[in-house]
């Protein structure tokens, strides 16, 4: 658990890539502690800022959480997405450290849709909590599913953590959060929301590099939360 904490937030926790791949199986847990963080923040001022203050904090303290290696992957996927044509060349836009619009547009966009969410939010404990929570799950099943299902790369991290990725993993990690249930009723679905993103990114992502890498599975994270938070939003 330390070592998944370690690769999936910014909070100070020793860990190596071994560790963190074989307990993959936690990491809705992770996902609920990175939800803490804003939920928090909310509860404790909420009555003394304003609304647009409130929300800009509150989504600032997600990424002050998770850190920026996701929506940096979600720009990279995006630029090599949008480039015209072959695999290699795409590839090379993949892993080109500068940012192309494709890129710098997804950010934007992705950010937006949070924003949005954050501040039409009903002021209701509850589903505050279910939203922080429920979204950031299905960010990490979206990614869990990515190193399940899509191939790695030969080299890098995916590849590491795609070893030891394993179907039951997924069962596991869905039942850790079955207790939700109780709590969030319906809301509780909307988990699946990121399955359904990481399909539609994995599949992508293979058609346009042949491979579903860590980028890959950075755009499946960001997607996933802003579109679970926007159906949320919208009382689904």
């Amino acid at each position: 658990m330390r070592s998944l904490i370690s690769f999936f937030t910014r909070i100070p926790a020793r860990g190596d890539v071994e560790r963190a791949s074989n307990s993959l199986y936690l990491i809705t847990l992770v996902a609920i502690i990175i939800a803490l963080f804003p939920l928090i923040l909310f509860i404790i001022i909420y009555r003394f800022v304003p609304r647009i203050l409130l929300t800009i904090i509150l989504l600032l303290s997600i990424y002050a959480v998770t850190g920026l290696l996701h929506l940096d992957g979600l720009a990279d996927f995006s630029d090599g997405i949008m480039k015209k044509g072959t695999k290699d060349e795409k590839i090379r836009v993949l892993k080109d450290v500068n940012t192309g619009i494709g890129g710098t547009f997804s950010v934007i966009m992705v950010i937006l849709i949070e924003f949005y969410a954050i501040n039409s939010l009903r002021i209701n404990l509850i589903q505050v909590a279910a939203f922080f929570i429920i979204s950031e799950i299905s960010a990490k099943l979206s990614m869990l599913i990515g190193l399940i299902l899509f191939n790695a790369p030969e080299q890098g991290l995916a590849h590491e953590f795609k070893k030891s990725a394993k179907r039951s993993y997924l069962i596991i990690a869905v039942l850790l959060t079955t207790p939700l249930i109780i709590i969030f009723k319906i809301t509780y679905f909307n988990i699946f929301v990121g399955i359904v993103i990481s399909l539609i990114i994995g599949n992508l992502s293979n058609k346009n590099f042949g491979f579903v890498n860590g980028d890959s599975l950075g755009a499946m994270n960001e997607i996933s939360r802003a579109a679970t938070m926007w159906l949320i939003c919208l009382g689904l």
